[in-house]
């Protein structure tokens, strides 16, 4: 997949988070790490309360982005694994388990420092 313009990730980020919204995700955030990180910009977590929600969180999501021509997607994880990621370059999306979610904490290790942004 081809890099991915700077002026093309807030259209992504809307996108993801309507779709991840559309499967009802739970606690949509995005964190605007780019004061803190070379290597991406942005993270958006969200979290599903079963598998299945998890796997149509994820299906939804990757429909959203292929009907929009954004191509070369590659799912990390599985649903059963309470935690499934797609790196799109400059945005990593985390789906995940409520338990999984709060055990791993994400937040903590990234929010400090990055701008949090609530859907």
């Amino acid at each position: 997949m081809s890099k991915l313009k700077k002026q093309d990730d807030e259209k992504l980020i809307e996108m993801i988070t309507k779709a991840a919204d559309d499967k009802q995700a739970i606690n949509i955030k995005t964190l605007d790490v780019r004061k803190i990180s070379n290597l991406l910009d942005y993270i958006i977590l969200c979290s599903a309360e079963s598998q299945p929600q998890l796997r149509a969180i994820e299906k939804e999501i990757d429909k959203s982005l292929r009907s929009n021509r954004i191509k070369g997607l590659r799912w990390q994880g599985l649903a059963n694994s309470g935690w499934i990621v797609l790196d799109l370059g400059s945005i990593v999306v985390h789906v995940m388990g409520i338990r999984e979610r709060e055990y791993y904490n994400l937040e903590e290790l990234w929010s400090s420092q990055a701008v949090v942004h609530h859907y």
